[in-house]
Parts: structure tokens; C-alpha cells; sequence
């Protein structure tokens, strides 16, 4: 029931498409064959979904973590939805069932982490940035607040990424998140441009080299119309580049 709430809120369907319902069918293949197209458009609608969990949280931190959360997704601009967190005080009914659905579902999975303090997900419409976004929100909120963190993204392309735990912005076995990121560039395609974000671990590129400052290897870099620049962190250096991208495209 998890992911069949995810996906209530399933995206209005693409100018110009047109449902088939209604159509007389030639043959017991053809209608076959057409509802495997409609299941494959409704796939593609819903598109990857991102799930995160809290668990551990005290009572007197949900106020303070949660605006947190709200005021890091207001940062930046999402192509998917923005993410949003539910807890037992939620008064919205959608997210109020889906808390109630993931709280059930973790006392299953994982009853070791103690009870679900908060949950929710994201929808994203194919831009890795948003993934790579919400995690380093998430590594925010486990070092600030003593609660354990998991991220659950089972249709992400690098399967050491499909499932992430922080307590206090650590992995399990005390290594940085650093640790399992790609070392290659990700790309922001946006009209008449391409963002390149090089992580801290890029050292095969120049654009990637970790500064001699940067004594945690936090620091990412980018590329935007050819000018090139580094940032403390991930959402740090997408903002700055954004910004680069956005008067470019104001003057030109």
C-alpha cells in the first residue's frame, strides 16, 4: 500500500494523448497489446519515486526538523515535486494515511530502528540533480538532529544508492556519503545549456579536483558556458550555478 499511495497523486496526462477506452478492439491480441501500451504511459507518468524515513526523533525536535526540511527544499527549483515530510501531527488526510501506511510498514521491516518519527517521498521527472539534492538534504538533517535517516530510491541506476541510512550524517560503518557517490559529472540539461556538476571524488576531470580548503571533500564543482566554479557543498555549488545560468540567459 506504500507505493500505491505514492502514486495518488499521479501526474494529469500529456497534452495531446488521447485515452483508448471506447475503441473496439480487433482482436483479443490488439486489446492485449493496447493495454500494455496504457500500463507503459501510466508507468511513465508516475515515474522513479524517492522515499525517506525518520526514525528516532524526539518529540521536542519535529517542530525544528521539519522546518528545516521545508526551508532547504524552498532553496531550489524542482523538476519533480518538491518533497514534503509527514508525521503523526499531520492534519492533510493524504498525508496523514500515508504516515499511518509507513509507520505500520517499518515496525515490519525495520522494528530495530525504533518507532517511524516522519516520512514522505518524491516523485522526480528524470533529473538526477533532484535525487542528489535530496540526499545531501537529508545528510543535513541527520547531523543536526540525533535521528536515524533512511532513503529509499529502488529504481536509482547505481544500485549502492538504492538504499541509504545516516545516524548523524554518517553510514553504517562511519564512512562520509561521499564514500558511495559516482565519481563521475552529473548533467542538468536546461534550455540552451548544460549544467556539469563534478562531485568531490571526480579527480579523473580538473573540474573535479578537491581544493587543498576542502579538509572533508565536501566540495563540488561546475560547469556552466564554459565558466567554471566550486562550492562548499552539492546544493551550494547547483545554486551558484543556476544563478551563473540564469544572468546568461537574462543578457543574452
Amino acid at each position: 500500500m506504500l507505493y500505491q499511495l505514492s502514486y495518488l497523486t499521479a501526474r494529469r496526462e500529456p497534452e495531446g494523448y488521447h485515452s483508448p477506452v471506447g475503441a473496439a478492439p480487433r482482436s483479443g491480441s490488439a486489446k492485449r497489446e493496447r493495454a500494455r501500451r496504457e500500463s507503459a504511459r501510466r508507468m511513465a507518468r508516475m515515474g522513479r519515486v524517492i522515499h525517506i524515513r525518520i526514525h528516532g526523533l524526539a518529540a521536542t525536535q519535529h517542530e525544528a526538523l521539519l522546518a528545516r526540511f521545508e526551508a532547504l527544499a524552498a532553496t531550489r527549483e524542482w523538476r519533480g515535486d518538491q518533497p514534503w515530510l509527514a508525521d503523526r501531527q499531520s492534519t492533510d488526510l493524504f498525508r496523514s494515511l500515508f504516515f499511518d501506511d509507513a509507520r505500520r510498514a517499518a515496525t515490519r521491516e525495520r522494528p530495530e530502528l525504533g518507532p517511524l518519527s516522519a516520512a514522505g517521498f518524491v516523485r522526480l521527472n528524470r533529473d538526477e540533480t533532484d535525487a542528489l539534492a535530496l540526499l545531501f538534504i537529508v545528510r543535513d538533517l541527520s547531523e543536526r538532529h540525533d535521528a536515524h535517516l533512511l532513503l529509499v530510491d529502488p529504481d536509482n541506476p547505481i544500485a549502492k544508492l538504492r538504499h541509504i541510512e545516516l545516524a548523524r550524517g554518517l553510514l553504517p560503518d562511519g564512512a562520509p556519503l561521499e564514500a558511495v557517490l559516482v565519481a563521475r559529472p552529473i548533467y542538468k540539461r536546461l534550455p540552451g545549456a548544460v549544467i556539469e556538476m563534478y562531485p568531490p571524488r571526480a579527480l579523473g576531470s580538473a573540474f573535479g579536483t578537491v581544493e587543498g580548503t576542502d579538509a572533508r571533500r565536501r566540495a563540488w564543482s561546475f560547469l556552466v558556458h564554459g565558466m567554471r566554479a566550486s562550492a562548499p557543498d552539492f546544493l551550494e555549488a547547483e545554486a551558484e550555478a543556476m544563478r551563473i545560468y540564469r544572468g546568461l540567459r537574462f543578457l543574452s
